[in-house]
């Protein structure tokens, strides 16, 4: 696996990182508001499924490029992210996700 970035693949990759970082809160966010809270325990429910998301992004969400074609297969398959957005990262990074994700050349 290539571990090297051009700068545009650097650019690029940061603009999708973003991208899906805003996708997964903002249907976070979506989930959090449409719960109906109306007991202590369900307050209670909430902080712990709060702090869980956030230990599950932490890990999920690691910027180093040694890691990050492991992020993009995660996000692909977490629905965050298409194959054609990760189209820009050029065909030798596409390649390397597609192989990963089982997806046919």
């Amino acid at each position: 696996m290539s571990e090297s970035w051009s700068k545009s693949q650097k650019k690029y990759a940061k603009e999708l990182f973003d991208l899906a970082l805003e996708r997964e809160y903002g249907a976070f966010i979506e989930e959090i508001n449409s719960l109906k809270i109306e007991s202590r325990d369900e307050v209670w429910e909430l902080r712990d499924r709060l702090n869980q998301k956030a230990k599950e992004m932490d890990r999920k969400y690691d910027y180093r490029y040694s890691q990050l074609i492991f992020v993009f297969v995660q996000l692909f398959c977490d629905g965050y992210l298409s194959l054609d957005e990760l189209s820009m990262l050029g065909e030798e990074k596409l390649d390397e996700i597609k192989k990963m994700i089982g997806v046919a050349e």
